[in-house]
């Protein structure tokens, strides 16, 4: 369902943020989570990308993130942004 899988991104990058700044972690798990969070979509890119959904079904088939609204409550950083920084972790 579209709505599904606009909240998995969501999640996703939400929880690409957790890794990057959780300390407890190794610091080559928190580096990969920076380098991946770089090159995935951001609510921005989501909200985007909904909007050329087809109504024939075809297409990337995402709903905006406003009609998704469970996502934001399971988000410790909130979802990821083009404004999110997240430093290069140091051992």
């Amino acid at each position: 369902m579209p709505d599904e899988r606009t909240r998995a991104l969501l999640w996703a990058g939400g929880f690409l943020i957790e890794l990057a700044r959780d300390k407890r972690l190794p610091v080559d798990i928190r580096r990969s989570a920076v380098v991946i969070a770089r090159h995935f979509p951001t609510i921005e890119d989501v909200s985007t990308m909904a909007i050329f959904r087809h109504s024939s079904g075809l297409g990337i088939g995402l709903a905006p993130p406003s009609e998704c609204p469970a996502w934001s409550e399971d988000l410790r950083y909130g979802p990821l942004r083009r404004s999110t920084r997240l430093s290069w972790p140091e051992e």
